[in-house]
């Protein structure tokens, strides 16, 4: 039985990140007995994906989509349990299932395309306090130290432009799945 998985190291130039990745793949595969390939270049796509990216925060995935971000800074027994978790099809219980509102969404939209406070909250028609609390309450919900963490944590995401309109609805980076989400990892 084979497993193809997707890997994408966002921000990161380090080998070692790399060489690390494929050194845990190959314990995992000793000890399963499971062929697993691993692809680095893979597209962003509704397939499910692990991202490492910059930044200190704790592993994440945002409700409805196939992604779980981690952090380059993570300790090795936790990397490896989010591995033998996605080889298998499952969610790591070190990973963070996190549901961002539209003001949320709004307010990272305009932290990624490197918009002050002050352009935020004129944006958006709201109070910078508001936008400061936002982006606190952003920052508990995956364990960021600091905005520049929240910047590479969600940076991978397709935010396309930072227009927001009243009356949307909680907005979804990726389109949400005909089917019930039951937190099951696809692979080919």
């Amino acid at each position: 039985m084979g497993r193809n998985i997707d890997i994408v190291l966002f921000k990161i130039n380090c080998s070692y990140t790399k060489k690390g990745i494929i050194q845990l793949v190959k314990e995992i595969r000793n000890c399963s007995e499971i062929q697993i390939a691993i692809n680095f270049s893979a597209p962003f796509s509704n397939r499910g994906m692990l991202v490492v990216t910059k930044g200190h925060f704790s592993p994440f995935t945002l409700v409805h989509t196939p992604i779980i971000v981690i952090p380059d800074k993570i300790q090795v027994h936790i990397l490896l349990d989010i591995l033998t978790e996605f080889i298998n099809g499952r969610v790591s219980s070190h990973v963070k299932t996190i549901r961002l509102g539209r003001r949320e969404i709004a307010i990272l939209k305009g932290m990624i395309f490197e918009k002050s406070d002050d352009e935020i909250s004129n944006l958006l028609s709201i109070n910078k306090k508001t936008v400061s609390s936002h982006k606190d309450n952003i920052k508990k919900k995956i364990s960021a130290n600091s905005r520049i963490d929240i910047f590479y944590a969600f940076s991978i995401f397709p935010f396309k432009d930072f227009g927001l309109a009243e009356n949307e609805e909680e907005i979804i980076p990726f389109p949400q799945p005909k089917t019930p989400n039951r937190r099951v990892v696809a692979y080919s």
